[in-house]
């Protein structure tokens, strides 16, 4: 994982301010992002990606790019949908010809800020309906505007968020303070909603407090205990509402409480508004509004789904409204460009119907696979591999999801083996626009200690809610570490013997009763090599035996994203320091961890290590005990020697009902998941 590259994109997300009352308002109708490589008149359907609320034109340059003949008399006919779901446009017509807008809602998930919409051509359009508003001349109330303040500076997985991304943390007794220019603002009530998550747990009830300071002023005082996502209002009457505001939010000491800690995920604030902005959005206090300029076009956006069309601004610039109701007000023509157009990839689902053996990955990859996906061809397994934004677009409404995935893992009853080529992030923008990283989205699960943890073992998962398929992954950014990756397993599986294999233990009791349990379940375990890590000269005695030759290297211990026991048996750096290849198997935490944002984790280090190292790891993404560890590990040695591939034996594993599901979808396979493991003496 690119970390340096990682941190730059996250310096960047820091510096965004998301505006959901003001929609792109510093986009014009400029020329559209095209992309992907398409002919004119050779698609029909494409995507739209929009990043922000508001309304959203197709201009004709756009339209004609896409094989659109706009200059025709007619309105061409064009469908766009979200989801399934119709999504209405109005066609009109400039000096270059037609275009068409369409109100686009914001649909934010766990792995893209982005929303796509489906642009379907030669398909009836559903227009925009039209709903007649009296002439309104003088405005009752002001409209309200929200503004939201958030910046994804640190990632933290316990977190209960949807997207655990937080801003900045507060220490009590501490507080923060931050200037604030609400613009347009009129006197009216302003109401501060504060998102954050209480990081500490104390005895005491409540172990937290937080006060809201608007200009010196107390606005806002609540308490609690415990962990947990918290969204605390306060509302007020603002009489001086122009110029600059300090919010400042304090914790003060509670008594026996330690130090307790929140961490702030951003805030909202709601405030009157004297006009709305350009092509911007209101929401109605009275039977009024104002947009401040004759002639704009009115949208109810209530129902952002279905928009009423309500006319145009009076004279005065003013509007009738119904109390409660948002509104778009704007120029159709003059609205946002999207961020991108791109063709539509559609999935012949019908023709993988016999495939055992999917790979998922971007197509800069997909020949640097071709001798793997040949190897398992001739092993008598019916091999495919697809993009992954393909299988976004057929199933995910062109999103980056794991559902998607599922879907079609669904939809192919003879699947044995998914092998995932590509890396995964954590960050909720990762997956967003083109990017020449290669990346496979993975899914996240829910981990009593380490909180969210990607869990690719999910995609095994049927109908009934059993694992049934062998995942694994090549957590490669770049098409030379899949090349790595599928040079070491074909030399694994075709230019040697039996490895050799050896056992390493931390020192401690619990770790080598573990492997005491664990050694009579491997052919030949009791005469293999055992190293405790308390050993004098542990750590050479283990180096020289991963360089005698080919091993089958099983570890149980403490261990993290960069090192393996508190003694440093072997560390992130020491890939390049045995030349041999070896399966990895490690009874431990943390050491698989691919999706971290800034810490590549042992196992990619290892696994991208070319002439030698990990050929595949089989470990933890987050944190289990020994206890919760022992009955899968156990069920996985003893499936062994009837499951001689490495994702069947853990399938097996995993399937029994008395492993713990921390286990269960906290463990996965780095590599191949079809690839031979035969231990010997």
């Amino acid at each position: 994982m690119d970390a340096k590259t990682l941190m730059k994109r996250l310096s960047l997300l820091t510096l965004l301010v998301v505006l959901w009352i003001i929609p792109a308002c510093n986009r014009n109708a400029g020329p559209t992002p095209l992309s992907g490589d398409f002919v004119p008149g050779e698609h029909q359907a494409f995507f739209i990606d929009v990043a922000q609320e508001g309304g959203i034109w197709l201009a004709p340059t756009t339209l004609k790019a896409l094989g659109v003949d706009v200059n025709k008399p007619e309105a061409p006919a064009l469908r766009l949908s979200w989801s399934g779901q119709s999504v209405p446009t109005r066609s009109l017509k400039d000096d270059q010809g037609w275009g068409l807008f369409f109100f686009a809602p914001a649909f934010h998930t766990r792995y893209t800020q982005e929303t796509s919409f489906l642009l379907e051509l030669n398909a009836p359009e559903t227009p925009i309906p039209t709903q007649t508003s009296t002439a309104a001349t003088t405005p009752d109330l002001p409209g309200l505007t929200q503004v939201t303040w958030e910046e994804n500076r640190r990632y933290l997985p316990q977190a209960t968020a949807e997207i655990p991304w937080l801003w900045q943390p507060i220490y009590a007794p501490g507080g923060i303070s931050h200037t604030l220019t609400l613009t347009d603002a009129v006197t009216g009530p302003v109401t501060v909603t504060v998102r954050l998550w209480s990081h500490t747990r104390f005895t005491p009830t409540p172990d937290h407090q937080l006060q809201l300071y608007w200009d010196g002023e107390l606005k806002g005082r609540w308490e609690w205990a415990g962990q947990g996502m918290q969204a605390l209002t306060a509302s007020w009457n603002e009489t001086t509402p122009q110029g600059n505001h300090t919010l400042t939010l304090s914790t003060p000491a509670i008594s026996d409480a330690g130090i307790a800690i929140v961490w702030i995920d951003g805030w909202d604030i709601t405030y009157p508004r004297a006009s709305v902005p350009p092509n911007g959005l209101l929401q109605a206090q009275g039977a009024t509004l104002s947009a401040g300029k004759e002639g704009l076009v009115v949208l109810d956006v209530t129902e952002a789904l279905a928009p009423v069309e309500l006319g145009e601004t009076s004279a005065s610039g003013n509007i009738s409204a119904e109390s409660g109701h948002r509104y778009w007000i704007g120029d159709f023509k003059a609205a946002a460009a999207p961020v991108r157009v791109r063709p539509a990839l559609s999935l012949d689902v019908a023709s993988l119907t016999d495939t055992t053996y999917l790979v998922i990955a971007p197509a800069a990859a997909h020949a640097a696979l071709e001798p793997l996906l040949a190897h398992r061809q001739a092993e008598g397994l019916v091999t495919a591999v697809v993009t992954p934004q393909a299988i976004y677009d057929t199933f995910g409404a062109g999103r980056a999801a794991p559902e998607a995935i599922n879907a079609l893992a669904q939809n192919l009853p003879a699947l044995r083996y998914l092998l995932l080529a590509g890396d995964a992030v954590a960050d909720p923008a990762g997956y967003d626009g083109e990017d020449e990283r290669l990346r496979v989205v993975a899914p996240f699960t829910r981990t009593s200690v380490l909180g969210e943890t990607p869990s690719d073992g999910r995609y095994s998962v049927n109908a009934e809610g059993f694992p049934s398929i062998a995942v694994g992954r090549f957590p490669a950014e770049t098409v030379a570490g899949i090349k790595v990756l599928v040079e070491k397993t074909l030399l694994w599986e075709t230019s040697q013997s039996n490895p050799a294999v050896v056992f390493v233990t931390d020192n401690e009791l619990r770790f080598s009763d573990m492997l005491d349990a664990i050694i009579p379940l491997i052919p030949g375990g009791e005469t293999a090599r055992r190293i405790d890590s308390g050993e004098e000269r542990s750590r050479e005695q283990l180096l020289e035996a991963l360089n005698q030759g080919p091993t089958w290297f099983n570890y149980t211990g403490h261990g993290s994203l960069t090192r393996l026991c508190d003694e440093e048996i072997l560390t992130i750096n020491d890939g390049q320091n045995w030349k041999q290849p070896s399966v990895v198997i490690a009874w431990t935490c943390l050491a698989g961890h691919f999706a971290h944002p800034t810490q590549a984790s042992i196992a990619e280090a290892w696994l991208l290590t070319p002439n030698g190292s990990a050929v595949a790891f089989l470990g933890p993404v987050g944190e289990t005990t020994t206890f919760e560890q022992r009955p899968t590990a156990q069920a996985f040695y003893e499936a062994l020697p009837q499951h001689r591939r490495i994702g069947d034996a853990w399938l097996k594993a995993i399937q029994t009902e008395t492993g713990a599901p921390d286990v269960r979808w906290g463990f996965l396979v780095l590599g191949d998941p079809a690839l031979g493991v035969e231990p010997g003496p």
